[in-house]
């Protein structure tokens, strides 16, 4: 893994930004824009790059939280704009009532949270990252080892962003990592695991304040 995060890196993209206007553009839809289109019509850089979504895996997003396999990563977004844009952290379903992620810089580290704090997003998108239920022993267990493990701000050995630890994760089960490194922004990006090979969109729950324009939720 490369040994920066995105908070060391904010900083430097941002004093950059003001300077030379040369930050790449912020990537992900935007929640005022989400569209339903037909599945068959439907990739994942369309949801990107137009924020299209298929309109058959659309639910409500209680809905799409309850229906999330054991093991499945859950990208969080809502309407707070960050510079790489709104779609800012990734999290995991490690049981029907609880998540497993990295916390941030001000939280209290690596832990698990209650599945209903989904709640505050507006858009979740629910990914198969390749986990079966012959995985969760190694992952509950890595889950347990990494427990308090501080948020990465440059460099330390076992710290991690939110989508490093999901890596972490998915090593312990002897799967690929779900979250590519974007060489743009020089960090694992949580909306990159969307288009990462071998990870599918199972579900994308909307928040009872997000419209999208298209077919109506189910």
């Amino acid at each position: 893994m490369k040994p920066l995060s995105r908070p060391a890196l904010l900083v430097p993209l941002l004093t950059a930004g003001l300077l030379s206007s040369c930050l790449p553009a912020t990537t992900g839809p935007r929640m005022d824009d989400l569209r339903t289109v037909p599945d068959a019509a439907w990739q994942p850089l369309d949801l990107l790059n137009q924020s299209a979504l298929p309109a058959s895996r659309v639910l409500p997003l209680e809905d799409a939280a309850r229906r999330a396999p054991l093991g499945s990563l859950i990208v969080g977004c809502q309407r707070v704009r960050a510079v790489y844009g709104e779609c800012t952290h990734i999290t995991r379903k490690v049981s029907e009532a609880a998540l497993s992620e990295e916390t941030g810089p001000i939280g209290t580290g690596a832990r698990l949270r209650p599945l209903d704090s989904l709640k505050s997003r507006d858009l979740i998108l629910v990914l198969d990252s390749g986990v079966r239920p012959q995985h969760w022993a190694a992952m509950n267990a890595e889950v347990a080892r990494l427990q308090g493990a501080p948020y990465l701000l440059g460099g330390q050995v076992n710290a991690f962003d939110c989508a490093t630890y999901q890596n972490a994760l998915q090593r312990a089960m002897g799967l690929p990592e779900a979250v590519p490194y974007d060489p743009r922004w020089h960090a694992y990006l949580p909306l990159g695991a969307l288009s990462a090979p071998g990870n599918t969109l199972l579900w994308a729950g909307v928040g009872p304040g997000v419209q999208p324009q298209g077919p109506g939720l189910p």
